[in-house]
């Protein structure tokens, strides 16, 4: 398999996500500028200590929510409407193009808005950045050395997991009638009793299938290969989010705690329906971006108290994967969370 296209797609998606995703970052310090000129600094929760600040992986992460709350509202609009693929893939390039130009012109007013204060803080030399001593920089050699070898199993291993999933047979269908679920891939006929109106929101496969038509890929190239890449740099990118929460100023155990991670994730790729062998083998399942991705994130969400922005991974979860295969797990960890802050400030407070 020529791999150059692979790559080149999957850094697309993460190119574009990392852009729409700083577009929304721009709106939230827009806001939380708002509401602090609105009240005192210090009513406003979370603001001591930077509890609510935002990460660089954050930009990505938002990103990839953005992405699929694109792709759900265009599945939507054509499934309830009865359209073609075709129409399906105009509407998603029409406001994916609109988004990106409303996140083009927020850079160019924040870059606007911002030059006085970089240029005063180049001037008197405010920012500091940290050397990495010896060991931060063994450790982080560690780290990217076994990512590096994950990325080389799961572009060269070719023995993705397919068994049972039809992901790409529907994906094959869209392309091959035009249409979103109008034929059983598995039959070629049409449905007789048509499908459960829960399954009908599932918009990966649409997902995935305009990127086929857009880059002119096969769909097994894409669901199998590009998509993989994608959930698999965003998987590390939540976790990273994580370690920035639990040692925002040691770097050292920041590094190891992702370090560990990756050695779980090696040991269990073993064993079907681990997050191990989701990352590596079957990385397109709505389960994997679940367990890998959303849950991961919204949990240093949680610990930031961004809860607002927590929601967008629970309505995520909701647009990708059917209730049967665990639809509620982000709504569950998200409520446990909240609800262990709750009482933690009411315990401090008592």
């Amino acid at each position: 398999m020529n791999f150059i296209p692979v790559l080149m797609l999957a850094l697309a998606i993460l190119c574009i996500c990392g852009f729409l995703g700083s577009g929304m970052l721009i709106l939230f310090s827009f806001g939380e500028k708002y509401a602090a000129r609105k009240r005192l600094r210090e009513t406003l929760p979370g603001k001591k200590g930077g509890e609510r600040r935002l990460y660089g992986a954050d930009a990505l992460l938002i990103g990839n929510l953005v992405l699929i709350g694109l792709a759900v509202t265009v599945h939507v609009a054509t499934v309830f409407t009865g359209q073609s693929f075709s129409r399906c893939t105009v509407f998603f390039i029409s406001i994916m193009g609109a988004a990106l130009l409303f996140a083009a012109v927020l850079f160019l007013f924040y870059g606007f808005t911002h030059r006085k204060g970089k240029c005063r803080e180049k001037a008197t030399g405010t920012k500091k950045v940290k050397r990495a001593d010896f060991a931060d920089r063994i450790l982080l050699v560690i780290f990217w050395a076994l990512v590096a070898a994950q990325m080389a199993w799961l572009l060269f291993n070719g023995g993705v997991y397919t068994k049972g999933d039809m992901t790409v047979e529907t994906v094959g269908s869209f392309l091959q009638t035009d249409g979103i679920y109008q034929v059983d891939p598995m039959t070629g006929y049409a449905y007789a009793t048509g499908i459960p109106s829960r399954l009908k929101i599932l918009c990966l496969p649409t997902l995935y299938g305009i990127l086929c038509r857009l880059w002119g890929m096969s769909p097994e190239s894409v669901v199998t290969m590009v998509a993989p890449i994608w959930v698999f740099v965003s998987s590390y990118a939540a976790f990273f989010c994580i370690g920035k929460c639990l040692f925002p100023e040691n770097r050292k155990n920041r590094t190891c705690f992702l370090i560990i991670i990756v050695i779980i994730m090696w040991t269990g790729s073993g064993l079907y329906s681990m997050d191990g062998f989701n990352l590596l083998y079957c990385g397109y399942r709505g389960a994997a971006i679940r367990n890998l991705v959303l849950i991961p994130y919204l949990i240093s969400l949680c610990l930031r108290k961004r809860w607002l922005t927590a929601v967008l991974c629970i309505l995520a979860e909701a647009c990708i994967l059917w209730t049967f295969y665990g639809l509620g797990a982000c709504l569950l960890v998200g409520a446990g969370l909240f609800l262990a802050e709750r009482r933690r400030r009411g315990g401090g407070a008592s």
